[in-house]
């Protein structure tokens, strides 16, 4: 067969058994040889090449060897790869860490990281109002059993006891009121309400005990004719105490004591209020004021 040089068409020729045996033998010695697997006469050839040769131009490197043989191209060995890193450095486009590494004062900066101040100034805030918390926590009060509820000294007008059982225990209060039961007139009278904690049971570890402040006390008639109001608190450290002062008119009197005060729980870190206990009468012995 022949290669139409234009189009690259296969044209029919007929060929011999000969023709086909030296044609296999041509394309395994070209393929052993490292040249063409097809044989010259298949290969489509360039036209300027082709008059270059016949206008006496020499032969190209690579062409056929006297005897018919085709010459056999040299095989190329393949470079190293330092020799080839280093020849063709200037083609390659190095790399970004390269090129960190090779100029660091060319390679792009990196953003300063922004310090997280916020976050620094929310967590020293939060412990210091936790140390406020803590420390300005009301202070426990001990428990006294009947001591004072039953006292000649601290309950000569009245006592009361009470108890209360809530999420954070359960407690046990007594109040107890003292003063003088006999006067003359125009004599003010000192009424001394005491508030202690008598037992208490905590919920868990965490609630460390319960502590209170007093926040209202006054003085009735039976008749509920109000009298008077507290006029000052004293801490005792056994109980926290209320003193109402009173002048009453002459005769006898029968009254009762109401008191308003606080709970506040004091845990392990802070504290919180709890509930108003109000203890709307603690009735006193007959005042006897005399002219």
């Amino acid at each position: 067969m022949v290669i139409d040089d234009q189009r690259f068409l296969w044209s029919p020729t007929p060929r011999t058994e000969d023709s086909v045996d030296n044609l296999i033998c041509d394309v395994v010695i070209g393929r052993l040889m490292g040249a063409s697997v097809f044989p010259d006469s298949l290969v489509p050839r360039d036209e300027s090449a082709t008059s270059s040769i016949q206008q006496g131009a020499p032969p190209p490197e690579g062409s056929a060897q006297p005897g018919g043989e085709p010459a056999s191209e040299p095989v190329e060995e393949s470079p190293k790869e330092g020799a080839w890193k280093e020849d063709y450095d200037d083609v390659i486009e190095p790399s970004e860490d390269e090129r960190v590494q090779a100029a660091p004062e060319t390679s792009p900066k990196e953003k300063p990281k922004k310090k997280h101040w916020a976050g620094i100034i929310a967590v020293i805030v939060i412990v210091v109002l936790l140390l406020l918390w803590t420390l300005l926590s009301p202070k426990v009060m001990s428990t006294q059993g009947a001591t004072y509820v039953d006292s000649p000294k601290y309950a000569n007008l009245g006592n009361f006891t009470g108890a209360r059982n809530i999420w954070t225990g359960d407690v046990n209060w007594g109040v107890s009121v003292s003063g003088h039961n006999n006067t003359t007139e125009g004599t003010p009278i000192d009424f001394k309400v005491l508030v202690t904690k008598i037992s208490e049971r905590p919920g868990n570890f965490f609630f460390r005990g319960i502590g209170i402040s007093i926040t209202n006390c006054t003085l009735w008639d039976l008749n509920g004719t109000y009298i008077a109001k507290l006029s000052s608190l004293q801490d005792l450290g056994f109980g926290k105490m209320a003193i109402i002062n009173a002048t009453l008119p002459v005769g006898v009197h029968d009254l009762y004591i109401s008191v308003k005060f606080t709970e506040y729980e004091v845990m392990r870190l802070g504290f919180i209020p709890l509930e108003s206990v109000l203890v709307e009468k603690v009735f006193l012995s007959s005042i006897d004021v005399g002219p």
